[in-house]
């Protein structure tokens, strides 16, 4: 979910396929040194400045976090909008979903596939 070469306008191109929630943290075009979270909402693409107080502690609001990772596994379980009700969702919970689970059963069950080696 990190990509700090990501532009805003290319954040929002990423996301505008994908599901509400999902997310790109990126680094910020205007302050060096500095993230913004990229959102899909359910309209368009929210950005958000991730903030740094003086003992380098991460905030979108007042919940400080001491990483960034911190940050994003809280606004999972925590609305990062103020308007609306958005957790932030790995892309690879949408994939899961988009497949119906089938990776995961995969793992379990093995990879099989008709015609496959060692049939006549």
């Amino acid at each position: 979910w990190f990509d700090e070469k990501v532009s805003r306008h290319e954040a929002e191109n990423l996301l505008m396929s994908k599901g509400v929630g999902c997310f790109i943290v990126r680094a910020s075009q205007n302050s060096y040194g500095d993230f913004s979270i990229s959102v899909r909402h359910e309209d368009d693409v929210q950005h958000f400045k991730v903030m740094r107080d003086s003992k380098g502690s991460y905030y979108l609001w007042t919940e400080k976090f001491y990483s960034l990772n911190k940050l994003v596994d809280y606004y999972k379980t925590a609305s990062i909008s103020r308007q609306k009700q958005i957790f932030l969702r790995d892309n690879s919970q949408e994939e899961k979903e988009r497949w119906g689970g089938s990776l995961e059963r995969i793992g379990r069950e093995g990879f099989h596939m008709g015609g496959a080696a060692g049939e006549d």
